[in-house]
């Protein structure tokens, strides 16, 4: 009981500093999460056994220029291409029963794309100073935090059946499917009240952020046994690191990036 204690109250001043930023101002979400994405990437090479400021310069190049509006949607589509074929590599790691020996080059190209990109595009999703879009912000939190929060609780309650045993453990799919059914319900409370899409919209985003959360949080726990660690840190009482806390956002950030701009790619 105390564990769930300090969990949610950690859980909750991490999530005030982020609503709190975006309600705040465009740059203080900005920094904000600059400042998070540097300490996850910072764990993730701890990890990985690997050490590069290339991938914290990408982020900081990447964002300044976008949040000034230098960077339109349309340039951004060679970027999240390659962010795709990184986490295309990861899921087939993820399944793959053969071991992978991650060599110098492939630790930089994760470092850079899985993890550098994946922390720009959490701000992308709030648009350029010209463009502030908050409501992408919150639900794209809302659907992630909602996802986790229940697929924790429910599978600490009901878990009886191993989602991905040989990764961890304690996940479960009855943990699964509590957090994707939350989402949903989410999903359709958030369009009641910011509806600036369609309901269809909200629950396929609310479906696929559910699944690609899990995905990520996955993804983490592979890494943590490729380093034989329990958590990427210490930072946060009761979640570790500030990868642990971050890795289902940074890796749902350009799918859901995606979603939000998918006609503009298309046309």
């Amino acid at each position: 009981m105390k564990e769930l204690y300090v969990r949610g109250i950690s859980g909750l001043l991490y999530a005030s500093l982020i609503l709190g930023s975006v309600f705040f101002h465009q740059l203080s979400f900005t920094l904000i999460i600059l400042l998070f994405s540097t300490l996850a990437i910072i764990e993730f090479q701890r990890l990985i056994d690997h050490n590069s400021y290339m991938p914290i310069a990408l982020v900081v190049l990447l964002v300044y220029n976008f949040y000034q509006s230098k960077i339109n949607t349309p340039e951004l589509f060679y970027p999240l291409i390659s962010v795709l074929i990184a986490h295309v590599f990861l899921v087939y790691w993820l399944f793959t029963p053969r071991t992978i020996q991650l060599k110098y080059l492939s630790k930089t190209l994760l470092t850079l794309f899985y993890l550098g990109l994946g922390c720009f595009f959490i701000n992308a999703l709030a648009g350029s100073a010209e463009g502030f879009e908050p409501k992408n912000v919150m639900l794209f939190f809302l659907l992630i935090w909602t996802n986790n929060s229940f697929a924790y609780l429910i599978g600490k309650k009901l878990g009886k059946n191993p989602l991905f045993s040989r990764i961890s453990p304690n996940k479960s799919w009855e943990g699964f499917f509590g957090g994707l059914f939350f989402s949903i319900v989410a999903a359709f409370i958030f369009q009641i009240f910011y509806s600036n899409h369609s309901l269809a919209f909200y629950l396929i985003t609310a479906f696929l952020t559910s699944i690609l959360a899990s995905l990520g949080d996955l993804i983490q726990s592979q890494f943590k046994r490729y380093a034989k660690v329990k958590d990427s840190g210490s930072l946060i009482p009761g979640h570790g690191g500030f990868f642990d806390r971050m890795d289902s956002a940074i890796f749902v950030a350009p799918w859901f990036y995606l979603l939000l701009n998918l006609k503009e790619y298309v046309s």
